[in-house]
């Protein structure tokens, strides 16, 4: 199965509005206040729409696993790593989650890292 890009776009819309709410009724700053970060590899990435992708930053998986991690976990070395692409939520649900899950499921790719990985705070 492959990942609609319509789809997705407006999924993500639909995230970073509720995101935008929740936040503000808190009264709480994205910055100082996110409980999750989501890593995509570039084949993710390269299907958001231009404001999407303003809003994800190059990351670095080497910087947050051991070399010896990046073996075990992606089966190569640090720097065989394929590109991704990180960015910070706040409070994602359930279903939020759950998405991501599916997204990174529907990767068919040989890319040492072919999913979605989501880090918690």
């Amino acid at each position: 199965m492959t990942i609609d890009n319509d789809k997705l776009n407006t999924w993500l819309k639909n995230l970073n509005k509720r995101e935008s709410e929740d936040l503000k009724r808190a009264n709480l700053n994205k910055y100082d206040a996110w409980t999750e970060e989501v890593i995509i590899p570039k084949i993710i990435f390269e299907k958001f729409s231009s404001y999407e992708k303003s809003t994800w930053q190059p990351c670095s998986v080497e910087d947050i696993y051991t070399p010896d991690d990046v073996k075990i976990l992606f089966g190569v070395k640090p720097n065989e790593l394929n590109e991704c692409f990180s960015k910070k939520f706040f409070n994602l649900t359930k279903e939020e989650l759950e998405e991501w899950e599916i997204i990174g499921k529907n990767l068919n790719s040989n890319l040492p890292i072919n999913d979605v990985l989501i880090i918690f705070t």
